[in-house]
């Protein structure tokens, strides 16, 4: 006795959308990474990464004074190198 070929279209199918489903996964997954790689980036153009690292390494919360501290050593570090040209 043969199965009619019919009998197995469903679970080709099953996997079928399986695959799609998990390719989709992979390209959303890729999206997200790409679009946290350009918000870090945009974090560091913007000094909010270096202003978050100063506030970490200086102990303090947040705070409109340890921003002006923050700007202040920034001028400091930017006046002390030499420009070229």
């Amino acid at each position: 006795m043969t199965i009619p070929s019919e009998a197995f279209a469903p679970a080709r199918s099953g996997a079928r959308n399986r695959r799609r489903v998990f390719a989709a996964a992979e390209v959303i997954s890729f999206i997200a990474r790409v679009l946290s790689v350009f918000a870090a980036t945009l974090r560091e153009i913007f000094d909010e990464s270096a202003y978050q690292r100063f506030l970490k390494r200086s102990g303090i919360p947040s705070s409109s004074v340890a921003y002006a501290m923050f700007q202040r050593e920034n001028n400091q570090a930017q006046a002390r190198r030499p420009r070229c040209c």
